[in-house]
């Protein structure tokens, strides 16, 4: 799990955590200068080459991979220049392959093994695509797909100096339509190959669909779902894999019993049929059994700070003022 508080990659022991209030320990933290985490949004963990990778969003522009047993001031293995405000990752095995999603852009798709200066194999950007300000990407490996979950909001000045960053490696730019426009938030699924300004397979967006602010995703591709974390109104929504347009979910995970605070980061282990939950208004991740609907109480909860312990809810904050007047602090985000 990442600690962007602490610019720091915490590693838990799977079946951590507990219902009680006090902190739970990890079994290793990489932190430290050396490490070049920072404002780390997106983590993917590749079992079978025992690594962990980190994109920084925001700040450093970059993303660094670690092997598994890395622990404390450690360097990365390799590290990747990616466009600002690169967010979401995924890892694909079929064809080593990894997909990066990038707020101002779209998605870009690298070797696996990429790292310095190296140029993507593909991206998938334009106003064709339907991406606006993605965030959660999923690189499927069994259905051959990209899933992306986008915010709505789209600007061509961010889109453009997103692609002079991109544009140092690969020469050629789109034209790119001038102004901005808001829409609504959506899943947008594309073939695993798709490159360039392509329409999607499928969109799920509209009222009925809930989605607000959707951040990290996960697909469970042994009982065809999407899991999507909705930062917008604390919930973890569960939509069919090939649901398309204004479509309900099947579930949804919501309510005070459940612990969702602002959700980021959501992950579903088939395995051992359970979901976990990384929350950004508070110090926890929660987990519950995968097939969890509605107003639930977590089986367990891995704590980064003891109950009840106050978050600033601060994004990036660059600037502070004093008014004297009302006695407040000032702290734009």
């Amino acid at each position: 799990m990442s600690d962007t508080n602490r610019k720091s990659l915490l590693i838990y022991d799977r079946a951590a955590g507990s219902k009680a209030g006090e902190i739970t320990q990890p079994i290793r933290q990489v932190i430290g200068p050396e490490t070049q985490i920072g404002f780390v949004a997106g983590v993917a963990v590749d079992s079978v080459g025992r690594e962990a990778y980190v994109v920084n969003n925001d700040i450093e522009d970059r993303m660094v991979v670690f092997p598994y047993d890395a622990e404390g001031n450690a360097k990365p293995l390799r590290i990747l220049a990616v466009p600002h405000r690169a967010w979401g990752i995924s890892l694909g095995r079929s064809r080593d392959e990894m997909a990066i999603s990038v707020q101002t852009f779209g998605v870009l798709v690298y070797r696996r093994e990429a790292k310095g200066l190296e140029a993507p194999l593909r991206s998938i950007r334009g106003p064709h695509t339907g991406l606006a300000d993605p965030h959660g990407v999923y690189l499927d490996d069994t259905n051959n797909e990209i899933v992306v979950a986008s915010h709505g909001n789209w600007n061509s000045e961010a889109a453009r100096s997103a692609e002079v960053v991109l544009d140092r490696a690969q020469p050629s730019r789109a034209e790119l339509p001038m102004g901005g426009r808001f829409q609504p938030p959506s899943l947008t699924i594309y073939p695993r190959t798709a490159s360039g300004d392509v329409n999607p397979l499928r969109t799920i967006q509209g009222s009925r669909t809930h989605l607000d602010w959707p951040m990290g995703i996960d697909v469970d591709t042994v009982h065809n779902e999407i899991a999507v974390a909705n930062n917008g109104d604390n919930s973890i929504l569960i939509f069919q894999r090939t649901a398309s347009g204004d479509v309900s979910p099947v579930r949804a995970i919501r309510g005070h019993r459940t612990g969702i605070d602002h959700p980021m980061g959501v992950a579903i282990d088939t395995k051992n049929e359970e979901i976990y939950v990384a929350n950004f208004g508070e110090h926890s991740a929660v987990v519950f059994a995968r097939a969890a609907n509605g107003d639930e109480a977590p089986k367990r909860i891995i704590r980064n700070a003891p109950a009840g312990t106050p978050t600033g809810g601060f994004g990036n904050p660059m600037a502070v003022a004093y008014d004297s007047k009302r006695e407040e602090i000032l702290v734009p985000n």
